[in-house]
This record gives C-alpha cells, structure tokens and sequence, in this order.
C-alpha cells in the first residue's frame, strides 16, 4: 500500500452551518440500515448519513488512514474511493476474500471525522438529512 490513491471526492460539503471536518457522535447498525451521525461546527443538530443494502463498515481512528490526507480537501467530508482501499485490499486476498466482488454495484464511501472515519461498503448511494 504504498501508493495508496487519493479517494474520488463524491462532492458532499459541509454546507451551510457545516464548517470543515463533523465529529461523528453516533454509528448505528441493525442489519437494515448503518445511520452515521454528524455534528458539524457551530450546528446544533446532527447531520444523518443512512446506508442501505451494506456489505461492510469499519470505524478507525483518522491517523490510521493518513494516506488519504495528502491533499487539504477543505469542506469535503464524504467520499468515494474509487481504488486502493478497503475493498481493493479485500479483493485481492487469495484465502477466502471478506468480500466477493463480483462486478455488483459495491461501492466504497468514506466519512472523515474530527478523530474517527468510517470506511462503508455499500450497494446503494447513502441519503444525507438534518
């Protein structure tokens, strides 16, 4: 992983009341939806990030993932990682891959917090609300 790419933005900023990097307060998980919560900089109120259809989620502290910090995306909190992430790495294990990647529309989206990401794999686009 030494030339780990830098994710494809998906374009998602902080907005209005949603300055720079969001703490994420809260993930939760019931089989159906994975629902990540937002806290942005002098906002009140969480932002939702709901995931439907998932194929897997990691939460890892921000400094375990410094490859993807080599460029300053400003207000950009979301992404897609088109290459070399999580899924690429699960791929290409040769003993009973975590997941099969079989040309599904599976995705890799990445939410970078204040001191937490989350890594999600997901076959549906997330839907985003206040």
């Amino acid at each position: 992983m030494d030339n780990w790419p830098i994710p494809e933005l998906i374009g998602v900023k902080g907005g209005e009341n949603k300055q720079g990097a969001p703490e994420i307060v809260s993930i939760n998980y019931d089989m159906w939806t994975l629902r990540i919560a937002l806290l942005f900089k002098n906002q009140s109120r969480p932002t939702y990030v709901n995931f439907y259809s998932i194929g897997g989620f990691r939460v890892l502290d921000e400094g375990n993932l410094l490859e993807f910090w080599e460029k300053n995306y400003g207000d950009y909190y979301m992404y897609i990682v088109k290459e070399g992430g999580w899924l690429a790495m699960e791929a290409s294990r040769e003993s009973a891959p975590l997941l099969t990647v079989d040309g599904s529309n599976l995705t890799e989206y990445l939410i970078a917090g204040i001191n937490d990401c989350v890594s999600i794999l997901s076959y549906s686009q997330p839907t985003i609300s206040s």
